[in-house]
């Protein structure tokens, strides 16, 4: 499992002054809990956040490409529903067995549990782990859509969009660049029309080299 550090960019018109602090904490805190919650993240990560006038990003140490396998144990339903009078699998059971992505092989390897007063059937599985592409997308979204605005602004998307110049969003200023590097390999998210890259903007007149590839 590859661990690297992430880095987050939104590259965006001029932020309100009086929330740039905010907006920028914010950005960086839910975008790493919800890679923490997706099991992304290493004990020990790191969260920096970053914000400017033109940009609010975040840079997240040890980060990992694919979250752990989890093992889950799912109740079925109750023993007097799932088993008959001789103690075969009721159509109630398979039926739920199927809706799971399992047959009657699984059989032997229910468990019989107390659950409250009565008895219950489990059945132990593996949740395969997020991957980082899925998972970031997810965190991005909910790091946009919470974001303390004071005021948003509706304007329109000139690419990235399946009708240019009339598909809008909102966000607190248009945005223009977006940035997702696991390492030195671009994590492929989108967000407000845009496609994460390598390369973000320098100063508008001091940058040496603009754009910045990462």
């Amino acid at each position: 499992m590859s661990i690297q550090n992430l880095l987050v960019e939104l590259f965006v018109e001029e932020l309100p002054p009086k929330a740039l602090q905010k907006l920028g904490q914010a950005f960086a805190d839910v975008l790493a809990a919800s890679l923490k919650n997706q099991g992304l993240l290493a004990t020990d990560s790191v969260v920096t956040p970053y914000a400017s006038p033109r940009r609010l990003a975040v840079h997240i140490t040890h980060v990992a490409a694919k979250a752990a396998d989890k093992a889950v144990q799912i109740k079925l339903m109750p023993v007097t529903v799932a088993l008959d009078a001789e103690g075969k699998a009721s159509p109630a059971l398979l039926k739920k067995l199927s809706a799971l992505g399992h047959d009657d092989s699984v059989l032997p390897k229910l468990k019989r549990q107390p659950d409250g007063k009565a008895e219950a059937l489990f059945l132990d599985s593996v949740v395969d782990g997020a991957a980082l592409d899925a998972g970031l997308q997810k965190a991005l979204d909910e790091a946009i859509a919470k974001l303390p605005i004071p005021k948003v602004m509706t304007y329109q998307l000139e690419t990235g969009t399946a009708l240019p110049g009339w598909d809008s969003v909102q966000f607190v200023r248009p945005a223009h660049g977006l940035v997702a590097l696991h390492g030195s390999t671009v994590v492929p998210v989108k967000a407000l029309g845009l496609t994460a890259g390598n390369s973000t903007q320098g100063h508008r007149f001091e940058a040496a080299v603009s754009p910045v590839v990462l």
